[in-house]
């Protein structure tokens, strides 16, 4: 018990000396907390009838979910996404830079 205890402090004392002299530091720094850094301004609640909205549709059943929501099992028809496009736009996600490496 005593040795490996002891190979444990070696490689602790060791392992940033080796990270920091083949430039990999980096990749084992710890990153800050997002809720940390974030501005504390912007609410994190969720508004009640969204909550009660997602609640009841988590707990009905997919084919009645399906009619309420205007949609079926294979989809939206060419038209239907057509009409859908045009009332709310492309579906595209805006991206950011990604991280450097």
């Amino acid at each position: 018990m005593k040795l490996t205890t002891m190979k444990l402090a070696l490689l602790k004392e060791f392992f940033p000396g080796f990270l920091r002299t083949r430039h990999f530091a980096r990749h084992f720094r710890r990153l800050a907390m997002l809720d940390s850094v974030s501005d504390a301004s912007v609410s994190r609640e969720v508004p009640p009838t969204l909550a009660q909205t997602l609640t009841r549709g988590a707990s009905t059943d997919v084919p009645e979910l399906l009619i309420r929501l205007g949609s079926h099992h294979e989809g939206l028809s060419e038209d239907g996404a057509l009409a859908l496009r045009q009332q709310h736009g492309l579906n595209e996600v805006e991206h950011e830079q990604p991280l450097p490496w």
